[in-house]
C-alpha cells in the first residue's frame, strides 16, 4: 500500500503537547503535587509563542540552551517568547555555571578559541579531555557571558524537568516512548489500535508508585556510570525495601539483577547472591547456582538446580539448567542420564555465490531461497516474521483486550503485561482462541483480523512480511494443529520464543503441505533458541530442516 504524504502544521508539537498534559490531568489529577497543578495553569495563560517555544526546549535533552542556537522559524519573536518563559518561572537566565556545564554548551573550536591559554597544546585531544582539564582550572562557578566573553549571548535554564519528566511518565508508563510518538502518527507512518483505556485501569495507583518509579529511573542511569565499588554501594543503600506495587515489584527484580551482577564483577559474591535472591526473574536463579558452586557449595547449588529444572521460568532458563546438570552433577557424586543426540533433519549443498544488480554478494538464505523456489513450491524468506504474524493475528483480540494496567497511551503496539506471567491468567477468553483450531475456524478468524487491522501497529506483526500470498499460503498448506502447537510455544515464553524461528518457509499448495528451513552458511552453527524449535518442531511432527550450504 502507497504512503501519501501527510503535511502537518508548523506547531504540530504544541497540539501534541496540550493532548498529553490535558490527558494526564484528566486521569491524574488526584496525583498531581502543587507545582505540577500550578505548571498546568502558568502555561495555559502563556501567548502561543512562549507555549511554542516552551515545548521545544523541553523536547530538547539537557536543561541549558543557547539562544544563538535557537532557529524555530514559526516562532515570530523568539526574545519576546523567551520574556514570557521568565515570568512564568519556566525558564531562568544569568545562572551561575560550573565550567564544565559551559564548556559542553560549546563546540571544541569555540572551547579552544575562548581558552586558548590553557588549551594550547591539548589542540588534538577529545573535546571530554578539554572539559576535565578546565575543571581542574576554574573550580568555581560564575555565568555563561563570564565564561564566554559576552561572545554567544545568553543561556537559558529550563527550570520544570521534573514537572514535565512525571507528565512524560504519566503518559506513556514507561521512560522509553517520548513526544516522537504523536509525529510518528501525525505523518501516517504508525497507526494504532483503538483500545479502551479507562481511569480506573490507570497504571500508576499513587502518587508513590510514580516517585518509586522516577527513583528507580535514577538509580539506573547512575548505574550505567559506576566506576567504583563505592558507588555500587551507594545506589544499594537508595533502594527503597518495600516495593509499592506488583507492577514495582517486576520492576525492581530487573534491577536487582543488573546491580547484582555488577557487584559479581567486583568480586563481591555474597552480596551479588542476596540481590540475586530479592529478584524472581531470569537469570537470578542461574547466578546464584553459580555463586553457590563458585564458593565450593555444592549442595546447595545442586538443590537449586533441582527447583529450576522442576519448574523453570521459562525455556531459556531451563536449557541453561540442563547445561549446568553434567558439571554439578559430578561435584555432589549423582549420575545422570546422557542426553540422546538430536535426529533433526540436515542436508548439505554446494551452492554458487550470487550478486544483485550493484554486484554485491547476495546473503546465503537469499540464495538458498532462489535455489529451492520454483513456481509449484514457491519459498518465502520470512524468518519469525511469518508464523510470528500470524499469532499477532490469531490473538489479536486478546492483545487489545481491556485490562487493568495493561495500556497507559494510545501508542502501545502491545499491553504492558505481555511477557508477564499474569498476560494469560487476566485473559481467560483465550481459551476460545484455542478451540478455533478444532474445526479450522482460525482461518476464518486470521483472515478477517488481517483485513480489518492491516497496517496498524501490533507489537508481532509485520505487515511487510505478511502480505495477502503469504498468509494464503500459509493458511491453506499449514495444519491447524501445527499452528496451534506453535502458538502454545510461542504464548508459553513469548519473551524467549519469538525468536530463533527457521529462515525459510516452503509451500506445496497442491499437497496442502509445507516445510521450514534453517539455513547456515559457511561457519555458521545453529543457536540455542534455534535448537529449541527445531526440536519442538520434531517432537511434534512439524516439517522442518536444517541446511548447511558451501560455496562452489
Amino acid at each position: 500500500m502507497t504512503q501519501v504524504p501527510v503535511a502537518i502544521p508548523p506547531d504540530y508539537y504544541l497540539t501534541n503537547f496540550k493532548f498529553l498534559v490535558k490527558w494526564v490531568v484528566a486521569r491524574y489529577a488526584d496525583l498531581l503535587d502543587k507545582s505540577e497543578q500550578d505548571f498546568v495553569e502558568k502555561f495555559e495563560r502563556l501567548g502561543h509563542s512562549s507555549q511554542c517555544l516552551f515545548v521545544r526546549l523541553s523536547s530538547r535533552k539537557g536543561n541549558l540552551f543557547r539562544t544563538d542556537k535557537w532557529k524555530y522559524t514559526e516562532i515570530s519573536s523568539l526574545e519576546a517568547a523567551a520574556e514570557g518563559l521568565i515570568r512564568s518561572g519556566f525558564i531562568s537566565t544569568n545562572s551561575l555555571l560550573s565550567i564544565s556545564d559551559a564548556v559542553n554548551l560549546l563546540t571544541k573550536a569555540e572551547a579552544l578559541t575562548l581558552f586558548k591559554n590553557e588549551l594550547k597544546t591539548y589542540k588534538n585531544e577529545r573535546k571530554e579531555v578539554l572539559v576535565e582539564l578546565l575543571a581542574q582550572q576554574y573550580p568555581s562557578t560564575n555565568t555563561w557571558r563570564f565564561w564566554t566573553q559576552h561572545k554567544f549571548g545568553d543561556v537559558y535554564r529550563i527550570e520544570t524537568g521534573n514537572i514535565i519528566a512525571n507528565f512524560m511518565l504519566l503518559f506513556f508508563g514507561n521512560a522509553h516512548q517520548n513526544l516522537t510518538e504523536f509525529v510518528l502518527q501525525d505523518l501516517g507512518l504508525y497507526r494504532y489500535e483503538n483500545y479502551e483505556i479507562h481511569q480506573h485501569n490507570r497504571i500508576f495507583k499513587s502518587r508513590a508508585e510514580l516517585e518509586e518509579y522516577q527513583q528507580l529511573l535514577l538509580l539506573r542511569e547512575q548505574l550505567a556510570m559506576v566506576t567504583t565499588l563505592d558507588e555500587l554501594i551507594a545506589i544499594t543503600e537508595a533502594l527503597g525495601s518495600n516495593p509499592a506495587s506488583k507492577a514495582m515489584e517486576t520492576r525492581y527484580a530487573r534491577f536487582y539483577n543488573q546491580l547484582a551482577y555488577e557487584f559479581e564483577r567486583f568480586g563481591q559474591d555474597n552480596i551479588a547472591f542476596g540481590l540475586y535472591q530479592k529478584s524472581h526473574l531470569p537469570p537470578a536463579r542461574e547466578r546464584r547456582i553459580r555463586v553457590l558452586e563458585k564458593q565450593g557449595e555444592y549442595a546447595a547449588a545442586w538443590q537449586l538446580l533441582t527447583e529450576l529444572i522442576d519448574k523453570p521460568y521459562n525455556e531459556h532458563e531451563l536449557q541453561v539448567g540442563e547445561r549446568m546438570i553434567a558439571r554439578l552433577s559430578k561435584k555432589v557424586g549423582n549420575s545422570i542420564l546422557k542426553k540422546k543426540p538430536s535426529s533433526i533433519l540436515t542436508t548439505h549443498l554446494e551452492l554458487p555465490r550470487l550478486c544483485d544488480e550493484t554486484g554485491s554478494y547476495l546473503n546465503v538464505e537469499e540464495i538458498s531461497r532462489l535455489y529451492f523456489n520454483v513456481e509449484s513450491a514457491p519459498c518465502f524468506y520470512v524468518e519469525n516474521q511469518l508464523l510470528i504474524g500470524l499469532f499477532g493475528l490469531w490473538l489479536w483480540p486478546e492483545i487489545f483486550r481491556n485490562v487493568d494496567g495493561a495500556f497507559a497511551n494510545p501508542f502501545q503496539s502491545a499491553p504492558l503485561d505481555m511477557y508477564d506471567a499474569s498476560f494469560i491468567r487476566l485473559r481467560p477468553q483465550i481459551s476460545e482462541l484455542w478451540n478455533l483450531f478444532d474445526d479450522n475456524s482460525h482461518q476464518e478468524h486470521i483472515r478477517n483480523y488481517w483485513k480489518e487491522k492491516y497496517g496498524l501497529e501490533n507489537h508481532f506483526v509485520n505487515w511487510r512480511y505478511l502480505d495477502q500470498t503469504a498468509l494464503e499460503y500459509a493458511l491453506d498448506c499449514i495444519p491447524a494443529q501445527h499452528l496451534k502447537f506453535i502458538f502454545k510455544r510461542l504464548l508459553f515464553d513469548v519473551k524467549s520464543n519469538r525468536s530463533g524461528l527457521p529462515d525459510l518457509i516452503q509451500f506445496f499448495p497442491e499437497q496442502r503441505h509445507y516445510r521450514m528451513l534453517e539455513i547456515k552458511g559457511p561457519g555458521d552453527r545453529i543457536q540455542d533458541n534455534q535448537q529449541r524449535w527445531l526440536e519442538y518442531f520434531l517432537k511434534h511432527g512439524i516439517p522442518a530442516e536444517v541446511i548447511y550450504v558451501k560455496w562452489q
